[in-house]
């Protein structure tokens, strides 16, 4: 892999804090203050780089433009996470997001394909497709690393979090998707998420424009899903650098949403693909995390539970013309 950069200096020598004590249903306060106190902790440690250094490379050498996040000295082969970008967006948004995940053990591929301003939602799924297969094949992290073709999972933010949903419909080999603040797809990945059974983060912000795609996703899940709606989150806020247009609609970073998200999204990777029970709090709809809420069924079959202020004119504008 060519091009390979050193990000030791942001490397943490931390060891996994110790699994959580077991909940049990029905027990009194005495049981439920150290599980929240557990993952309180999980939490605090997971919202810090993890042990291992990150090499970033060019996904070029494959044919497909992006970028490859591979955890230094990692076992071998490691769980792969395919993260798609939002509208107009790039790897280049969201570098501290993949290295954070890559430091936690994950490879991270982050396609750069799409990004026009209309771009065609299948062909999206495609690409994030082929990244996977390319990277599958490869010997990454200067010869040391491969990513595991038995453990796959998908990301996503914004019009990726929808994508990765349409791609996790599509393949019987993901493991586990993250649809963080999803937008609609064309073709629907709501209308097909009925015959996905892939484990499933859903990420929504409270009074968000796009609160109605993650209510959709929901209520079509098949698979196993934990849906958390974050209080002090901006839907755009994932995004690491300033557009050059603000105020539109357009993706503005925000450092309290990307510090929110990250150890919730390394958490329930960690659970679900990673399979490391240490972190099963985040894969557990009924964990309670702070600014966290989880969503239940009975919710969204509340019409009124979408508290949507509505959409900003020029967004709705925007929407019809990006599909996304």
């Amino acid at each position: 892999m060519p091009d390979i950069s050193d990000d030791s200096a942001h490397a943490r020598q931390c060891s996994h804090a110790e699994p959580p004590p077991p909940h049990h249903e029905g027990g009194g306060g005495d049981t439920v203050a150290p599980v929240a106190i557990k993952t309180k902790e999980l939490l605090d440690t997971l919202s810090r780089r993890g042990p291992h250094g990150v090499d970033t490379g060019d996904l070029g050498f494959t044919g497909t433009p992006g970028a490859v996040f591979v955890p230094r000295d990692a076992e071998s082969p490691a769980p792969l996470v395919a993260f798609a970008h939002d509208w107009t967006k790039g790897p280049k948004d969201y570098v501290d997001t993949a290295k954070h995940l890559a430091s936690w053990g994950f490879v991270v591929v982050v396609p750069a394909t799409d990004r026009r301003g209309r771009p065609h939602h299948q062909h999206y799924a495609d690409h994030l497709s082929a990244a996977i297969e390319d990277v599958v094949t490869a010997t990454l992290g200067r010869g040391r690393v491969r990513a595991d073709p038995r453990q796959i999972g998908l990301a996503g933010h914004g019009l990726g979090g929808g994508v990765a949903a349409l791609l996790a419909t599509q393949r019987t080999d993901i493991d586990a998707v993250a649809m963080l603040f999803p937008t609609e797809t064309i073709p629907s990945a709501a209308d097909r998420a009925v015959n996905c059974d892939s484990h499933a983060l859903l990420l929504s912000a409270s009074g968000g424009a796009h609160a109605s795609d993650a209510r959709d996703l929901h209520l079509a899940w098949r698979g196993p899903l934990v849906h958390r709606r974050l209080d002090k989150a901006i839907e755009t806020g994932l995004v690491e650098r300033t557009p050059l247009v603000k105020g539109v609609g357009l993706a503005d970073p925000d450092r309290r949403t990307q510090r929110t998200v990250r150890p919730l999204l390394a958490g329930y990777l960690l659970a679900t693909l990673a399979e490391d029970d240490t972190y099963a709090a985040f894969a557990d709809p009924e964990a309670e995390i702070k600014n966290a809420g989880t969503v239940t069924d009975e919710m969204m079959a509340e019409a009124e539970d979408d508290l949507l202020p509505g959409a900003p004119p020029l967004l709705k504008v925007l929407k019809s013309v990006t599909g996304g």
